[in-house]
């Protein structure tokens, strides 16, 4: 029985490191089945989800992607969760999701702060999200300023109509 169980752990090793194999020669459907495989025997494998995570973002599979990874919030593995948070990050970030893209950076910050990749895409992104606020705020005040400058023509072309019919008048 033991030697049943130390087989079947190496097998998941070895697959779990023909996993990355592909995934770093950018097969990632390899990987990505490598992956499946592995969860469907060992449904807890952290090391896994992650895998299969990553590889389903580069394939553009966004639903399982965000899925896989987010069930790896609450693990203990700090540096795999942190991973998981870096990439949510990034999927968000494509998404348009800019205030959860954030969110995500910063919590792998948090998790690892030797991160220099979280540290650089949290601080751009944090630049890109006042650049636009600033750009909506100016727009804002340009419309206020439109606004408030046809209303004076209106008000100043009633002025004028009603000059003349006065003058029409007499």
């Amino acid at each position: 029985m033991k030697i049943l169980i130390l087989l079947f752990l190496i097998v998941n090793v070895f697959a779990q490191d023909k996993g990355s194999d592909a995934y770093k020669n950018k097969r990632y459907d390899a990987a990505r089945l490598f992956y499946e495989n592995i969860l469907k025997s060992r449904d807890d494998d952290e090391s896994a989800k992650y895998g299969l995570g990553v590889s389903a973002y580069k394939q553009n599979d966004i639903d399982t992607a965000v899925r896989s990874l987010k069930e790896l919030k609450n693990i203990q593995n700090r540096d795999l969760a942190s991973k998981s948070y870096y990439n949510l990050g990034n999927i968000m970030r494509e998404a348009g999701d800019m205030e959860e893209s954030l969110e995500y950076y910063k919590k792998a910050i948090t998790l690892d702060p030797t991160d220099k990749d979280a540290k650089i895409n949290f601080e751009l992104l944090k630049q890109v999200i006042e650049q636009q606020d600033q750009q909506q705020d100016q727009q804002q005040d340009q419309q206020q300023d439109q606004q408030q400058d046809q209303q004076q023509d209106q008000q100043q072309d009633q002025q004028q109509d009603q000059q003349q019919d006065q003058q029409q008048n007499k």
